[in-house]
């Protein structure tokens, strides 16, 4: 097996490349070359480890496979290494081939990419992170470190970076560790930085870098800057462009949210996909593969309706374990209703409850155009009822004052009120929600929400403040009822 030299590195891919340091943290741009680092990485220790064996640990199964592996199969091709000739992904070589496996191998290849001088790469998911409690590595590859929690990371994975020192602890980057990411969303992800301080304290074990994807400017060229620049506001390009830390937002309208107590990532069923034989390339496709979507109730739905967007939130009430999580959202960008909502229809056109009720904004009573009779409301009442969907609108005439939705979730997320179900958002399908919510700052001139962040033409309108309405109209009004002006029980005590 002969590998071939990379025809072009940057210079921080160059700097990880020839880093000796076993512990590697490198937060970097959108386009500078991480997928790059992960296949060098890779190679790195399947050409001085035979049969040994490392994990490459992302978001999900899902992300890693559709993702993740794409670029990577890309890169091995351009060093010289063929899928089907040098390796397979899910499943071991065919026995003709008479390859080694790991000195420890996988009972299961299915999350495997197996190599012809029998080192294995096993692919780890966050929302089963316990998976990896049973294995052991030689080294592990972290993909999209800040959207992964801290504490999966030390008590689940981590501790599966052992053996084989007597085969391979020669080899100094032998239980070695590589962190590859973008800027924290939240403030939940910046645990990274801490590498930061442990590079100072260890120099000879540690690094830790980030750098703008203006590194990459070689294979990038200007006008991909360029045209980012034009089409993302500043703060956004600033922080996923340019890799510029974020700046907290200390006065957010919704401060109790927090991903530790209103967050999940458990959410895909992998046993529909495993039963049906579906190929990975079609997985995750709709509400089939989702474990928190239960097929025999009805949905929820919350519109947030404009000109140049919209979007909607997809939650469901389960009663038995006292939650009302947001399973799934929804948004276009200079698309029509019609197109978001034939979105949610595609999606869960195998729910087999097909019942919604229908939340939004009073805007939603205007037409949705000038030339129609029609309003919004209207229109997704009239798609939906003709897809076999049993609509119920349940929209409110009147806009809830910006007051009492700041006191509504200060109440609902402090967890007090026991009668009340809990809030969850689920990452997987409606990190965008997280962020919209999370983002949402207090206006400086008044009390309220500030919403600035709609007007402006050039913003991922994800990131905006539009999701976070869409939560507003439908959780407002019904749980709001539940709270009112109750103060928490004064027979429990209450953790702060």
């Amino acid at each position: 097996m002969e590998i071939t030299k990379a025809p072009y590195y940057n210079h921080p891919q160059m700097v990880i490349k020839l880093s000796s340091k076993p512990h590697k943290m490198f937060i970097g741009g959108r386009g500078v070359g991480k997928t790059t680092i992960i296949s060098d990485e890779l190679i790195r220790y399947m050409a001085h480890m035979n049969r040994g064996k490392i994990s490459l640990n992302g978001l999900t199964y899902f992300h890693i496979r559709t993702k993740s592996l794409p670029p990577i199969i890309d890169h091995l091709e351009r060093r010289g290494l063929y899928r089907g000739i040098h390796y397979f992904i899910g499943h071991k070589a065919p026995k003709k081939f008479r390859w080694d496996e790991p000195f420890q191998p996988p009972l299961d290849y299915t999350n495997c990419i197996h190599f012809m001088n029998g080192f294995v790469v096993e692919f780890n998911s966050f929302d089963r992170p316990e998976m990896a409690r049973s294995g052991s590595y030689d080294g592990m590859i972290f993909d999209e470190t800040t959207k992964l929690k801290k504490s999966a990371i030390d008590s689940d994975v981590l501790p599966a970076n052992r053996g084989n020192k007597d085969r391979f602890g020669h080899q100094r980057f032998h239980h070695g560790t590589l962190f590859l990411g973008s800027q924290p969303l939240t403030p939940d992800g910046d645990w990274v930085f801490d590498y930061e301080k442990l590079m100072e304290e260890y120099p000879d074990e540690y690094l830790f870098m980030e750098a703008s994807a203006r590194e990459n400017i070689a294979i990038l060229g200007e006008k991909y800057f360029r045209d980012l620049k034009r089409v993302l506001p500043a703060i956004v390009y600033d922080l996923e462009v340019e890799n510029k830390r974020r700046r907290r937002n200390v006065d957010g309208f919704y401060p109790l949210l927090s991903t530790d107590r209103h967050t999940y990532s458990n959410s895909y069923d992998y046993s529909y996909g495993d039963q049906h034989d579906i190929p990975d390339s079609n997985l995750s496709i709709d509400c089939r593969f989702d474990k928190d979507c239960i097929k025999t109730d009805h949905l929820y739905i919350s519109f947030d309706f404009g000109s140049t967007q919209n979007c909607l939130v997809v939650s469901q009430w389960h009663k038995a374990m006292n939650e009302f999580p947001i399973i799934k959202n929804f948004y276009v960008e200079n698309e029509t209703l019609k197109v978001l909502i034939n979105k949610f229809i595609d999606y869960y056109e195998p729910h087999s409850h097909k019942s919604v009720f229908v939340y939004g904004g009073s805007d939603g009573n205007r037409k949705n155009d000038a030339a129609s009779r029609d309003t919004y409301f209207d229109d997704v009442r009239n798609q939906l009822s003709a897809s076999g969907w049993d609509v119920h609108l349940r929209a409110e005439l009147y806009e809830i004052p910006h007051s009492d939705k700041f006191i509504f979730w200060n109440k609902i997320l402090s967890g007090d009120f026991p009668n009340v179900p809990a809030f969850k958002i689920n990452m997987n399908n409606a990190m965008e929600t997280f962020v919209s919510m999370n983002n949402a700052p207090v206006s400086p001139q008044e009390f309220k929400k500030d919403k600035s962040s709609e007007k402006k033409k050039d913003q991922p309108r994800w990131k905006a403040t539009d999701l976070s309405d869409a939560v507003d109209n439908l959780y407002y009004w019904i749980l709001s009822p539940m709270v009112g002006e109750m103060a928490p029980s004064n027979d429990m005590i209450i953790l702060r």
